[in-house]
């Protein structure tokens, strides 16, 4: 099976990720060819993973349109490549483009893309997606497949589980005082804001989790800055207890070593914390007038998990004292509790949806 994934590659990996998880699902199952089509932050991490990968360039807008540059040399390689399959997150004009390759085009979605309040990006998205062949929509709030049949006009479609690459379940408790990872999650994509708010926001977390160190409610701290952010300066001499990380690194190596996980809510982080329970403090970032509504809602659905511990008002020191403190005293107990993840799922649906050559039925499990 050849499959090509073509991703938005910025500002972090929330549209990458989800097609890594499914085709290393598939490839679990035999033998898959797979090529990456990416720019960015994507085309470096999934090089640094040893994938086949070609850089297609940041587009000159948020997206690659059906006839800019990057989707007229996508065709072209799809025309001379002949894949089985093409899956397709974050670039929603691309299937438009891709509707005579000669092979399904999966589109993997993220549900702002396409559910909450009608505005023209969701009205474009739905029409657009009527030109995929299907529609898999990687979900937070579901917990079993659940099919969308007028979604997306025309096209089948279904919501399932989020995909999630394979993450250690595991938990290596530690001796003494909890260990914390902190991560600023994806990068900002040049809003000055975002990322603003974003550095804002590990300066408090940090400087709230030295009073805990302090005080041995915090062993040692280990920091995961995000693609383009850098280390705040007054933390620039870290002490001892703290380590911070700006080269690649997989989160999901650190899960099994860390007790509590600080995290800003995006797509990514928010589905590997719930599917391998790690209790999870989430700072959602309001300062980008898109993604605010996307972490608010991430933060909002996985709230409602045991171990999740919402933070809206980070920048206040004595709130965010009081949640780090009443995570902490969760992590005591020791309590990891696995969610759910869709990967089995689309797997199915691609596997159905080559070997029948239509759609394959919405009760796919």
């Amino acid at each position: 099976m050849r499959i090509t994934a073509i991703c938005r590659g910025a500002p972090g990996l929330g549209r990458v990720v989800p097609s890594l998880a499914l085709i290393e699902t598939l490839a679990a199952r035999g033998e898959v060819t797979s090529t990456f089509m990416t720019y960015g932050a994507g085309a470096r991490y999934l090089t640094s993973r040893g994938k086949t990968v070609v850089d297609l360039g940041k587009p000159d807008g948020l997206f690659i349109d059906s006839v800019a540059p990057q989707a007229l040399r996508i065709l072209e390689l799809l025309t001379h490549d002949a894949p089985d399959a093409v899956l397709v997150d974050g670039e929603f004009f691309l299937p438009v483009a891709l509707t005579d390759i000669g092979a399904p085009v999966i589109y993997l979605a993220n549900p702002h893309d396409l559910l909450g309040a009608q505005n023209t990006f969701r009205r474009v998205n739905r029409i657009l997606l009527s030109y995929a062949d299907m529609v898999i929509m990687s979900s937070l709030s579901c917990a079993r497949p659940n099919p969308r049949p007028a979604l997306v006009r025309g096209t089948p479609c279904i919501e399932i589980p989020p995909l999630t690459k394979d993450v250690p379940l595991e938990h290596h408790r530690a001796d003494g005082a909890p260990r914390v990872l902190v991560t600023t999650g994806g990068g900002s994509l040049g809003n000055h804001d975002l990322r603003a708010a974003t550095d804002a926001a590990l300066v408090q977390v940090l400087d709230v989790l030295a009073e805990l160190v302090d005080a041995n409610e915090v062993g040692c701290v280990r920091v995961v800055l995000g693609c383009d952010a850098r280390p705040p300066e007054r933390w620039q001499n870290h002490p001892a207890w703290l380590e911070v990380s700006d080269a690649p690194v997989e989160l999901g190596d650190l899960y099994p070593d860390h007790d509590l996980l600080i995290a800003r809510a995006g797509r990514n982080t928010t589905a590997e914390a719930a599917y391998c329970g790690i209790p999870t403090v989430l700072l959602p970032m309001t300062a980008d007038a898109h993604r605010s509504a996307e972490q608010t809602d991430n933060v909002t659905v996985a709230a409602h998990r045991s171990g999740v511990f919402p933070m809206l008002e980070w920048n206040q020191p004595v709130a965010l004292r009081k949640t780090l403190t009443h995570a902490l005293a969760y992590t005591r107990r020791g309590v990891r509790t696995p969610g759910q993840r869709g990967n089995d799922t689309a797997a199915n649906i691609v596997a159905r949806l080559l070997g029948y050559g239509y759609a394959p039925p919405l009760n796919a499990s």
